[in-house]
């Protein structure tokens, strides 16, 4: 690559996450995705979108006791389609709006997820693109 090409590279990327930096600080990080996007050879520049929460997750079938494999539940759940598709994180916790932990992650819009204990569980999905993740869904008992 030419010095102006780096030159211009470095530009582009400082630009970016000064861009993304006052951004995060004025929205929140919650609130805030960027993506880069590769137009051809010595070009590229970033975008930034927000990752919406996904809808509510139901519950297909939860299995709450520790035989045969241990706890576990299968759910789906639905997002609106954007540009960038993203991944999404299954969390868990073990009380109502309690601290979570990760549960699994998926492309897809359903998973069956591991869970920790035969007691009453809460499940959350959250949007993910990167490192970026976005709002968790309202939680649901899954046993």
């Amino acid at each position: 690559m030419s010095t102006p090409r780096v030159v211009f590279a470095a530009a582009l990327v400082a630009a970016a996450w000064t861009t993304a930096i006052s951004g995060l600080v004025a929205v929140g990080a919650a609130k805030a995705e960027a993506a880069w996007l590769k137009a051809g050879p010595g070009t590229g520049y970033a975008a930034a979108l927000k990752l919406q929460p996904p809808g509510q997750p139901v519950v297909d079938s939860a299995k709450c006791n520790s035989s045969n494999g241990g706890p576990s539940a299968t759910l789906h759940w639905s997002y609106p389609v954007t540009a960038l598709p993203p991944g999404f994180e299954l969390l868990t916790a073990t009380g109502a709006g309690g601290p979570v932990s990760t549960a699994g992650t998926t492309t897809t819009t359903s998973a069956t997820i591991p869970l920790p204990g035969n007691n009453k569980v809460y499940v959350s999905v959250r949007a993910t693109a990167g490192a970026w993740k976005g709002t968790r869904s309202v939680e649901v008992a899954a046993c």
